[in-house]
C-alpha cells in the first residue's frame, strides 16, 4: 500500500515545481499507472516518493515512512531509468552482490534469474546484454529482496510487443499475489492492458484519477491505419464517398421529417373535424366538409412528398421552403452503401427520433481522415472492412491495413478497449521465509572481485614495480625502501601505493558512477557498516600488493642483479611494516577522497596531492623552531621504543613510529585524518538534507 499526500518538489527560482501537490494511493493487489507525456513529472514523482529528491509532502509504505523502514530493499523493489551496474560484472555476480546488501542468500540470484528468463545469460557481462534483457535484469533486481511493493519507471519503454506482454503478465501475477505495483508510462493504449487504475499527470499536477474502464471509455478512440503509395487518393475517395453518404442520410432524415409532418397535419385535421361535428351537429354537412378536407390534405400530402423527392438527390430543400431543418450528427454509413440508401416510408414516425445511445456514439466517433504523411493515413469512424472494400473497388494498392487505438486527450469520449485477457501469466516468486541481516563485508568483497579492473590494476602495478626495482639496482641509486618497492625519485609514491590508492578510490567511485543500490537506499556511502567493510577490503588489497611487490622485486634482484643488490637490513620487519603502512594509508586516502568528492578521478588526484603539496608543508613545519619539539616527537618515541628489548609488539610500534617520522608518513596521516573528518561532515549533512 502506497499513500502519497501533497508531494511537491523543491521550488527553483523563476521555475514552477516539477511536482505540485500530488496526492494518490496505490492499493495492494492492484497495478496503478502514472500516465503523462514527456516532462509531465512522472519520474520526479517517483523520486520524491522514494526521498531521492528534495521536496515536501509525505509518503507511506504500508503505513510507515521510508526512513523508518530498516531494509527498504525488502519492502520496495525499485527500477529507475536504466539498469545500474558495472558493465564488466556478470549477471549472476551483480545479483549476488546486491543480494548480500539486502540480506538474502546467494541462491536467490538464481531463483530470480529463472523467474525473468535469464538463466541462460547468467554468466554474460552487463555491457553485452540487449535492451530487452536489461529490462528483465532490472525486474530481477527489483524482485531480489522479496519486496511487497514495486516502483518501476517506464519498465516497458523500448520493448517489443512480445516483451511487453511478458512484462504485463509478470506485473499482473505480482499484484494478484497481494503486492502493490506503481509504474509510469507514456503509452495511453498500452496502460489499459496492465493497469487497474490510471493517474494522469500534466505539468506536475494530477488531472485525472480513473479506473481503467472509465479511462478507456473517455480517453481512447479506435482508428484504421492505412499505408499505401496512393494514400492521398484513397483519402480523397473516402472523403467523397463519405460526403455522398452524408447527403443520402440527410435526405432520409428529411423524408422522415416530412412523414412526421404529414402525420401531425392529419391528426390536426381530424381534431378540427371532430370539433366541427360537435358544433354544427349536422351529419351530412360534416360528411361533405370532411370530404373537402380530405381532398385538401391529399393535395398537401402530394406537395410534401414531391418536396422530399426533390431534396433527396441533391441534399437541398425545394424552392419555396420556409425553414431549413437543423443538422444532427448521425453515424456515417460505409462509403459503398451510399447508392443503396432508401427513403423511409410515410407513416414511420418511430424513426424520427434517434436513440440516445446511437446519438452519443455518433458524436463520439465522427468520420474523419488524417493524412499522417505521403504514404500513411488514419481513418476514424469507419471499420477496416469498409476501408479495404473501398480501396479494392477503386484499384488502390494497400500495403498495410490495421486497427489501432489513438489517444485523443483526457476529455475526448471514445470506445472501450479492455485489458487483453489472453496475456500469458508469468511465474512469480515465492515469499522468503526470513531474510537475514545485510552482509556489508560480503557485498564489498563481491564488488571488489567481481570485475577485472582491480586485478588488472594490481598486475600492472606489480610489473611496473618490478621493472623500476631492477633499473634502480643496476644504476645503484635509491635506498632499501626504494629498491624493494620500485620507487623512482621522479614518482611521488611507489607504483604499488598509487595502485592501492586507485583501488580505494574505485571502491566509492563505482558506487557513484554505477549506483546499483542508490534507489533502494541500502548502500548509501555514509553507512558505517559499509564504510568499515570498505576499509577492511582496501587494507587487505594493499597488504597483498605490498607483499607481492616485495617478494617479486627481491626475487628479481637476486636473479638479475645479484645477492648484493639489496642487502637484508637488520630491521627488515620494520621496513616491511613501513611498506605495508604506506600502501594501506594510500588506499584509505583514496577511499575517503572519493567518498567526499563523489568521484574516482578526484580521489586519485587528492592522493597524489599528498606528496606534492602536503610533504613540502610538513618539511617546512619541521624547520620552524616553534614546532620543532612537536615534529620531533615521533623520533624521540622511536628512540625510546628501540632502546627496549626487542619483541613483536615493540617492533610493530617501531615500524609505525618510523613511518610517522618521515615527511611522507606524516603528510599521509594528516591527509587521512582531514579526509575522515570531511567524510563525517558530508555524511551528517547528507542525512539532514534528506526529506
Amino acid at each position: 500500500m502506497i499513500q502519497a499526500t501533497g508531494l511537491t518538489s523543491a521550488r527553483r527560482r523563476n521555475h514552477a515545481p516539477a511536482i505540485d501537490d500530488l496526492t494518490f494511493e496505490a492499493p495492494p493487489g492492484r497495478v496503478t499507472a502514472l500516465l503523462g507525456d514527456p516532462g509531465a513529472g512522472k519520474t520526479s514523482a517517483l523520486r520524491l516518493l522514494l526521498q531521492l529528491d528534495r521536496g515536501h509532502g509525505s509518503a507511506f509504505f504500508r503505513g510507515r515512512p521510508l526512513h523508518r523502514i530498516r531494509r527498504p530493499a525488502r519492502e520496495i523493489g525499485v527500477l529507475l531509468d536504466d539498469v545500474p551496474g558495472h558493465p564488466g560484472r556478470t549477471v549472476r555476480g551483480h545479483l549476488r552482490m546486491l543480494g548480500a546488501a539486502a540480506g538474502v542468500p546467494a541462491a536467490r540470484a538464481d531463483v530470480v534469474l529463472d523467474v525473468v528468463g535469464l538463466t541462460d545469460l547468467a554468466d554474460e557481462r552487463l555491457g553485452d546484454l540487449a535492451f530487452g534483457m536489461e529490462c528483465r535484469l532490472g525486474i530481477a533486481t527489483a524482485l531480489l529482496g522479496d519486496p511487497h511493493t514495486l516502483v518501476l519507471d517506464e519498465p516497458a519503454r523500448g520493448l517489443s510487443a512480445r516483451e511487453t506482454d511478458w512484462l504485463n503478465g509478470l506485473l499482473r501475477g505480482f499484484a494478484d499475489q497481494g503486492g502493490a505495483v506503481l509504474i509510469t508510462t507514456e503509452d495511453a493504449e498500452g496502460v489499459t492492458r496492465v493497469a487497474d487504475r490510471v493517474l494522469t499527470l500534466e505539468a506536475g499536477r494530477l488531472v485525472a484519477d480513473q479506473a481503467v474502464d472509465e479511462f478507456a471509455r473517455t480517453r481512447l478512440r479506435p482508428r484504421v491505419v492505412v499505408r499505401s503509395p496512393l494514400a492521398g487518393r484513397l483519402a480523397a475517395v473516402l472523403e467523397e464517398e463519405a460526403h455522398s453518404a452524408r447527403e443520402a442520410a440527410e435526405a432520409e432524415r428529411r423524408a422522415e421529417r416530412a412523414a412526421a409532418a404529414e402525420a401531425a397535419a392529419r391528426a390536426q385535421a381530424e381534431e378540427a373535424a371532430a370539433e366541427g361535428e360537435a358544433k354544427a351537429g349536422i351529419k351530412v354537412k360534416t360528411r361533405l366538409g370532411g370530404l373537402g378536407r380530405a381532398k385538401d390534405l391529399g393535395r398537401a400530402k402530394d406537395e410534401v412528398k414531391a418536396e422530399g423527392d426533390a431534396a433527396a438527390p441533391g441534399g437541398v430543400s425545394a424552392p419555396g421552403a420556409d425553414t431549413e431543418p437543423a443538422t444532427v450528427p448521425v453515424p456515417v454509413p460505409a462509403p459503398g452503401a451510399a447508392a443503396h440508401a432508401s427513403t423511409a416510408a410515410p407513416g414511420s414516425g418511430a424513426a424520427a427520433d434517434m436513440e440516445p445511445e446511437a446519438e452519443e456514439e455518433a458524436v463520439a466517433d465522427p468520420f474523419s481522415v488524417v493524412r499522417d504523411d505521403e504514404t500513411r493515413i488514419s481513418v476514424y469512424g469507419l471499420p477496416s472492412a469498409s476501408v479495404g472494400e473501398t480501396a479494392y473497388r477503386h484499384g488502390i494498392v494497400v500495403h498495410r491495413l490495421v486497427e489501432e487505438t489513438a489517444d485523443l486527450g483526457p476529455a475526448t469520449p471514445a470506445g472501450i478497449r479492455a485489458r487483453d485477457p489472453e496475456a500469458s501469466p508469468s511465474r512469480v516468486l515465492h515469499r522468503l521465509r526470513l531474510p537475514g541481516p545485510a552482509w556489508p563485508m560480503r557485498y564489498e568483497l563481491r564488488r571488489a572481485t567481481g570485475v577485472r579492473t582491480g586485478w588488472l590494476i594490481g598486475a600492472v602495478a606489480l610489473v611496473l614495480s618490478l621493472l623500476a626495482s631492477v633499473l634502480l639496482a643496476r644504476e645503484g641509486g635509491g635506498g632499501e625502501l626504494h629498491r624493494l618497492t620500485g620507487w623512482p625519485a621522479d614518482l611521488p609514491l611507489p607504483p604499488i601505493a598509487i595502485a592501492a590508492g586507485l583501488l580505494g578510490a574505485l571502491a566509492f567511485g563505482d558506487e557513484f558512477r554505477y549506483p546499483a543500490l542508490a534507489p533502494a537506499r541500502d548502500a548509501v556511502p555514509h553507512q558505517l557498516g559499509l564504510l568499515a567493510a570498505k576499509f577492511a577490503i582496501c587494507a587487505v588489497g594493499a597488504t597483498l600488493l605490498s607483499l607481492g611487490a616485495i617478494v617479486l622485486d627481491s626475487a628479481a634482484l637476486l636473479l638479475l642483479v645479484g645477492g648484493n643488490a639489496v642487502p637484508l637490513p637488520s630491521d627488515w620487519p620494520v621496513l616491511m611494516a613501513s611498506v605495508f603502512g604506506l600502501t594501506i594509508g594510500c588506499s584509505w586516502a583514496g577511499l575517503l577522497a572519493a567518498g567526499v568528492f563523489r568521484s574516482t578521478a578526484l580521489g586519485v588526484a587528492t592522493l597524489l596531492a599528498v606528496p606534492l603539496l602536503a610533504v613540502p608543508v610538513v618539511r617546512r613545519a619541521m624547520d620552524e623552531p616553534s614546532l620543532h619539539s612537536l615534529v620531533g616527537l615521533p623520533h624521540r618515541l622511536r628512540a625510546v621504543a628501540l632502546d627496549r628489548p626487542p619483541s613483536t609488539l615493540n617492533r610493530g610500534v617501531a615500524a609505525v613510529l618510523r613511518l610517522a617520522g618521515q615527511p611522507v608518513g606524516q603528510a599521509l596521516m594528516l591527509s587521512v585524518a582531514v579526509l575522515l573528518f570531511a567524510y563525517a561532515l558530508t555524511g551528517l549533512r547528507g542525512r539532514r538534507a534528506r526529506p
